[in-house]
Order: C-alpha cells, then structure tokens, then sequence
C-alpha cells in the first residue's frame, strides 16, 4: 500500500512539473495579440478600405502548412512603368498590419507597391503560435511568391520590420535574392536570446537546463526549432543592403542584438543607435514618416545618407 501511495505521489509530481514546463512553454509562443487585433477592428475591414479606396486588393494567402495568411496590397501611385519596387512592411509582436497602413500609403505615393501581411498568430491571419522568423520567414516568402508570381507586384523587394518582423526580415532576405534592402527596427538574433528575456520576467530564478527544456518544450508545442531561428546566422549569407536602427536603451530587446546581427552580417549593412530620451520618444511619434523616408532613401542611395556625388565631366 506504501508503495503504491509513493508512485502515485510520484505520478502526480510528474505531471505537476510537466504541467510548470507547458505553462512556461506557452509564454514563449503565445502571445496575446488584442491590441493589434483592436486596431485592425479600428482601422476597418478589408471590404471597407477597399471601399475608402486606402488599399488596392486584399489577398489571403494559405502557406504550405495550412495557415491563412492576410494581406493588404497598396499599388504605386503612379504610371507602372516607373515602379519603384516593392515595400514589405512587417510589424511587430502583438502587433498588426494596420499600424503600418499611413506608412504604406506614403510609400505607394513615393512609386512603390505596397504588401502588409499580418504574421502568423497576429492580426487576421491565422495560427497560434509564434515561431521567431522559423514559420514566419516561409510564410513571407510564399506570399511575395504568389504576388510576385501573378504579376500584382514588382519584383525587386524592400523590406521594412519591427522586432519580430525585423527577424523575420532579415531570415526572409536569406532566402530570397529579390530583396534588395533590408530596414531592420529593433531586431532580436535569435528565439532562445528572447525567449531567456521572457521567461525571467516571470521566473527569474529558473536554472539554465530548466529553461533549456522549457525552450525545448516550446518548440514541440508549436512545432518549430528554437536553435534555427538565428538572424545571426541568417545576415550572413544576405548579400543585399542591411540597416539596423535600435534603441541605446531598449527595454524588451537590447542593442547587444543589433550589435550581433551587424557583427555577424558579411554584405553591407549599418547600425544606427537611437539615444535615449528625446530621440527615442521623437522615433516613436513620426514612425509613419521616419518608414517611407528611410525604406526610400535605402532604395535610392544605399547605405549613404546622400546620394553619391557626381564626379565633374573630364575634359
């Protein structure tokens, strides 16, 4: 009878400890996305936008594990022949792509087409869990596939991102070649770096193999690989344009990040550290402005802040 209460009692202490390895598990991969959610309810439906004539098509694209993806599509306002390329806006964790709708529509004005996709588990798109750039980056790629493919788009991609969107960005841009330049807000080098930063808020004292095997248990959960969502790894083979802007004091996501995407990345790139106070705050306040005009003057002029000098003709 004793040893029956002991393996019970160990049963039971089992499944308490795999229940406290789930639930932190879940901090990592779920996320509550209301606030992006409210602001797409907010900004209106698709059917309405398109009625207000504030986008130009509304496409739902299904990847290839059966996730909804949706996407609004602005087009150039101007003749097609002189499209600019194609401006990728990728928001942010718990974000939508309505955050990013006035800046999609400077940049359609400035003669770029215009893609805002809802990552997974955000906005109206589905799926629940968030993989790091893991799914994400695929999901990208098979909607600029299909908007590239059908001719709705130009062909020659820049892509702006915030946080996840900024990893997601860069892992995108290693694997696809039509991307010519990358505006990366904010990007975090991999999920178990900000996944360690999560979980301390809620158990700081969690031992290094304990998390190992949460992180681990967060990736069964939503089916992905927590060790092969590095945006360290992925800057490396990206050969177009690399732009990192980050806070000097980023509470959520440390400029260590950028520092490493930067150190990591062979092609050009350039990181511009954001000081605190009033220039962070200021940042924040003309967001929709500060997008077009920096996803354009990447475009145009590279990594320069000008555009090159024009030498004087030889005589």
């Amino acid at each position: 009878m004793r040893r029956t209460a002991i393996g019970l009692l160990l049963v039971a202490m089992g499944v308490c400890v795999g229940c406290e390895r789930d639930f932190y598990a879940r901090q990592i991969v779920e996320h509550n996305t209301n606030s992006g959610r409210l602001l797409l309810s907010l900004t209106g439906t698709a059917k309405q936008l398109l009625k207000r004539k504030r986008i130009d098509a509304h496409r739902v694209v299904t990847v290839a594990d059966g996730t909804k993806i949706d996407v609004w599509v602005l087009k150039a306002k101007r003749d097609r022949g002189s499209v600019r390329g194609t401006a990728l806006l990728l928001h942010g964790l718990t974000e939508s792509k309505a955050k990013y709708l006035r800046a999609g529509e400077q940049l359609a004005k400035k003669g770029y087409d215009v893609v805002l996709p809802d990552l997974r588990a955000h906005g109206r798109s589905g799926g629940k869990y968030v993989t790091y750039g893991a799914l994400e980056k695929l999901d990208v790629k098979a909607v600029m596939d299909e908007l590239i493919g059908s001719g709705a788009v130009h062909k020659d991609v820049y892509v702006f991102g915030v946080t996840l969107g900024a990893a997601t960005a860069i892992q995108y841009a290693a694997l696809d070649a039509r991307v010519q330049g990358v505006l990366a807000l904010t990007a975090y080098k991999d999920a178990p770096s900000i996944a360690r930063r999560m979980i301390a808020l809620v158990a700081p004292t969690m031992s290094e193999q304990d998390f190992e095997d949460v992180l681990a248990r967060a990736g069964e959960i939503a089916q992905f690989d927590p060790q092969k969502t590095s945006t360290e790894i992925a800057a490396v083979t990206v050969v177009c344009p690399i732009l990192l802007v980050h806070g000097m004091l980023d509470v959520s996501v440390p400029l260590e990040h950028s520092q490493a995407i930067y150190d990591a990345a062979r092609g050009p790139r350039k990181l511009l550290a954001v000081t605190p106070g009033p220039e962070q705050v200021a940042l924040a306040i003309i967001l929709d402005r500060w997008i077009p005009e920096k996803l354009d003057a990447l475009a145009t002029h590279g990594l320069g802040d000008k555009p090159p000098a024009t030498k004087p003709a030889t005589k």
